[in-house]
Formats: C-alpha cells, structure tokens, sequence
C-alpha cells in the first residue's frame, strides 16, 4: 500500500514538473515568435477550430505583424502551480495560472488568465487550452471530455503600466 502511495506522489511529482517544463517551452515560442512551436502546445480540438496549424501560425504571425506596428509585443510569459490533478476518462487534467506581459508603446500590460492543461499519455506531454473569457461550461461545448471538477476562475481585466 505504502509502494502504490509513493509510486503515485512521484507519477504526480513528474507530471506537475513535465506540465511546468513544457508550459514555459509554449510561453517562450510566443514571446519569440516561434508559432509553429507555440502550435504544437494547443489542444488539437483549438487548433481544428483555428483551420488547422499551419492557419493558426498564419493568423499568429498576421496578429502580431499588426501588433508591432503599433509599438507592442509579447515580453514575457510566466506560469503559476497548477491546480490538483483530475482524471477524466484517460486524460490527467489541471488548471494552471498564467501571466502575459505585453509591451506597449508607453507602457506595459500585464494580462492574467487560466490555461486548462491536458494530457492523454498520464502526464509526460501536454497540451493547453487558454479559457480567457470563457466558462467551463462554453469550453466543454467545443471539448466534452474537459472535467467539471475544474475549476477556473473569472477573467479579471488586464492592468496597464504606464512605466
């Protein structure tokens, strides 16, 4: 019994450490630009909806083209700890904070959100689902197998720095 506790906790322990590890690989491809990278992070029912990858990096680039133009760019992309870990059928999912620095033209923006987290392999790789302005409810419409055990909190608006 004893075994079956410990073996648990590190299968925990390394899921937590891949969904950290691959989290920060999704937030550092879209502060460089890397969208083909930043593609392969989305959930695959996200990337459907978007035409597919190659659209996805397309509309990417195109936004952030515009973006520029207006003397802004992704800064900076940081992870909070991610909630309890929830089975659902054979997927492992969690919740995970994240925080989004933009660079403006005078200025900073600081946009925080909650990413839901996916992992069909018991948490060696996984994929991401932003639910910014989305409930639980209007996600599960798109993606069913998404737990109603989650729990993900409101959007609060972003802040903007003038410094």
């Amino acid at each position: 019994m004893l075994g079956l506790i410990a073996s648990s906790f590190a299968q925990v322990k390394d899921a937590s450490k891949n969904l950290k590890l691959q989290a920060e690989k999704m937030g550092a491809a879209l502060v460089k630009g890397d969208f083909k990278t930043f593609s392969t992070y989305n959930h695959p029912t996200i990337l459907q909806m978007m035409g597919g990858a190659p659209k996805m990096i397309e509309l990417m680039n195109k936004a952030t083209s515009n973006m520029k133009t207006q003397g802004m760019s992704f800064n900076k992309v940081s992870f909070g700890e991610p909630s309890k870990f929830v089975k659902s059928g054979k997927e492992l999912q969690t919740t995970i904070p994240q925080l989004i620095v933009m660079k403006l033209a005078k200025g900073r923006l600081e946009n925080a959100s909650t990413l839901i987290a996916v992992s069909s392999d018991n948490g060696a790789n996984w994929v991401f689902i932003d639910t910014s302005n989305k409930d639980l409810a209007t996600i599960q419409k798109f993606i069913p197998s998404i737990s109603s055990s989650l729990v993900i909190p409101p959007t609060k608006p972003p802040v903007k720095y003038d410094n």
